[in-house]
C-alpha cells in the first residue's frame, strides 16, 4: 500500500487531560469493580495508563489479545442484572466533580461498541442494588479505533462529587480506555484539627498548571500520591543548551500556610536538577504567567541531589501562618524531579471542598 495513502493514526487529544485531573487513573487508585461480561479481555485494563497497545497475532485461549476490555458477542445471552448491553461497575480513585469523559476504542477495529454511556453514584460503603444512579453522559455513538472526548454539559448535576462511575456499552464489545476528568475535592472530615496535609497533592485537588518544558513528562506527576515507580513517574525536561531555567507552576488544592516540604528526586540519578528554588503567591488570577503576578520566595536557591527525598522544614522563609495558592518552581538548569510535598495547615473556609 502506498504510505501517502495508508490509514494515518489519530494524534492524542490532551485537551481534557491539560485542564483536569484523571480521577479514575490507576496511578490515584482508580478500580474496575465488576462488569457483565469480560470473556475476551478484563475490565480492569480500562484504569491503565497510555491507550493500550496491539500485539499482532498474538492469541489467547479466548483469542486474539486485546488490551482493553471486551465481552462477548450478545445473541441471547443473559447479562447480570438483566440489562439488554454489557456494563462495567469502577470506582473513582479521587471522588470529585466530573468535567469530561475520554472513551478511548484503541485498536478495537471490528468490535468496538456502536454505543456508550456512563451513569455516576456518591456511595460511602459498597455498590448495592439499591444504589442510585444518576446519568451524566447521555447514549452517544462511537467508532472504533478512536479516542472520544465528551464535555459534560451544566446541570444540576454538574458540580455534585460522586465516586463512582458505571460505563454502559451498546450492545457489547471493546473499549481500551475510560478516562474521567475533573476536580479533586478535599473533605474536611478526613483530617483532624491541627494536622499538617499535603496542600499539592492530587488527591487534595492540587495539579499542574503551566512549566517551561515537559519534553519527558508532565508536573502533574510531581503531586501524585505514593513514591515515584520510575523516571517517568515525575517531571523531567529535556537539557537545556541555553543560560536559562526550567520551571513549573502548581496550583493548590487547598488554600494555606506552609510549614513542610518535601523535594523527591527518586530515580533520577545523572539527570536531577543542580539546585532549585520554590516561590510562593496567594492569588485568583487565571493569567499566572503574568509579569506582574508577585511571587515571594518560600526556598531560596538550594542544592539538590541525586535519588534522594529532601526535606525542608527550618530553611522555609516564609511567615508560618501567611497563606498561598500557587507554588512556582524553578529548577538549575533542567532535569527531572520525581515529588513535590507541600505540608501546611490549609484555610477550609476558603477552599471550596467536598
Amino acid at each position: 500500500m502506498d504510505p501517502l495513502s495508508a490509514p494515518q493514526e489519530q494524534t492524542h487529544d490532551d485537551r481534557l487531560a491539560s485542564r483536569y485531573i484523571n480521577l479514575l487513573g490507576r496511578k490515584v487508585g482508580g478500580k474496575a469493580l465488576s462488569c457483565s461480561d469480560e470473556w475476551f479481555a478484563p475490565c480492569t485494563n480500562l484504569v491503565n495508563d497510555g491507550r493500550g497497545i496491539f500485539k499482532a497475532g498474538y492469541f489467547v485461549e479466548t483469542g486474539q489479545w486485546m488490551d482493553g476490555w471486551e465481552s462477548r458477542r450478545s445473541y441471547d445471552r443473559v447479562r447480570p442484572s438483566g440489562l439488554e448491553h454489557d456494563w462495567c461497575i469502577l470506582r473513582l480513585g479521587i471522588a470529585g466533580v466530573i468535567r469530561g469523559f475520554d472513551v478511548d476504542t484503541n485498536h478495537f477495529r471490528g468490535n468496538a461498541p456502536e454505543f456508550v454511556s456512563i451513569e455516576a453514584a456518591n456511595v460511602t460503603g459498597e455498590i448495592d442494588d439499591d444504589t442510585e444512579w444518576f446519568e451524566l453522559l447521555k447514549k452517544s455513538p462511537t467508532q472504533p479505533h478512536q479516542q472520544h472526548l465528551f464535555d459534560l454539559e451544566p446541570c444540576e448535576l454538574a458540580d455534585q462529587v460522586w465516586t463512582h462511575l458505571r460505563l454502559n456499552i451498546y450492545p457489547d464489545g471493546g473499549v481500551a480506555r475510560l478516562r474521567a476528568y475533573g476536580e479533586a475535592k478535599a473533605n474536611k472530615n478526613h483530617y483532624i484539627d491541627g494536622e499538617l496535609v499535603d496542600l499539592a497533592s492530587v488527591v487534595n485537588g492540587g495539579r499542574g498548571l503551566t512549566c517551561s518544558d515537559k519534553f519527558y513528562s508532565s508536573p502533574s506527576n510531581l503531586l501524585m500520591p505514593y513514591p515515584g515507580i520510575n523516571m517517568g513517574d515525575g517531571w523531567e525536561t529535556k537539557r537545556r543548551r541555553d543560560q536559562n531555567n526550567d520551571w513549573c507552576i502548581v496550583k493548590l488544592g487547598l488554600q494555606g500556610s506552609i510549614r513542610k516540604i518535601i523535594v523527591d528526586t527518586a530515580h533520577f540519578k545523572g539527570n536531577f536538577p543542580d539546585r532549585f528554588s520554590l516561590l510562593a503567591t496567594k492569588t485568583q488570577r487565571q493569567d499566572i504567567e503574568a509579569e506582574d503576578i508577585e511571587w515571594q520566595t518560600i526556598l531560596p536557591i538550594t542544592k539538590l541531589y541525586a535519588d534522594q527525598e529532601h526535606l525542608f522544614i527550618s530553611e522555609i522563609s516564609v511567615d508560618s501562618t501567611a497563606e498561598f495558592t500557587h507554588i512556582k518552581m524553578n529548577i538549575f538548569p533542567d532535569g527531572g524531579v520525581s515529588r513535590l510535598r507541600i505540608f501546611g495547615h490549609p484555610n477550609w473556609s476558603a477552599s471550596d471542598t467536598a
